[in-house]
């Protein structure tokens, strides 16, 4: 892993980019606890689930923000990069990793489309809105935060944001 990279350098623009999409979470927890408490606990299990299986991964990159401030999609690192810690010690294998990044992939994706029926049934509009920041959050995040991560060349954000780059360049 690139070293080099810590203390991540573009921590402002990053919680510029996801302190946005947080506050957001929270709304959406809200709006869900207001339709059902059972959904609004699925909603908080898919976050914990993937804060957790994302520090499994983060120990097998040999990600360099263990413990520290980390850049990744959603704020999820937040919490990743300190439960991170708990896994230092842990035996891995490529098996147990293959199943975990499964699990943390499904948990994230979860994450973000399991309200979108709740917030279509609210809205269509809402809905659409709600669809159009993700996914400029994202292309925001490709562009401007995964290019200078520590594990840009094991992450496949990072690797996908390198091939971007990589296609805007010629």
């Amino acid at each position: 892993m690139n070293k080099n990279c810590v203390p991540y350098k573009r921590k402002m623009l990053y919680l510029l980019l996801t302190i946005p999409m947080i506050v957001i979470y929270g709304m959406i927890a809200l709006f869900l606890w207001s339709v059902h408490s059972a959904y609004f606990m699925i909603y908080c299990a898919f976050f914990i689930l993937v804060a957790i299986f994302q520090g499994y991964v983060c120990v097998h990159w040999q990600c360099p923000y263990v413990g520290k401030f980390a850049p990744c999609v959603g704020g999820f690192c937040l919490p990743s990069s300190q439960i991170a810690r708990l896994f230092k010690r842990v035996k891995r294998s490529e098996k147990t990793y293959t199943i975990v990044l499964t699990l943390a992939y499904i948990n994230f994706f979860g994450f973000i489309l399991f309200p979108v029926y709740f917030i279509y049934r609210q809205s269509f509009v809402y809905a659409l809105i709600y669809v159009c920041i993700v996914a400029v959050y994202a292309l925001c995040f490709l562009l401007f935060i995964c290019p200078v991560c520590g594990t840009r060349h094991v992450c496949p954000g990072g690797q996908t944001a390198m091939q971007l780059q990589y296609k805007i360049k010629r």
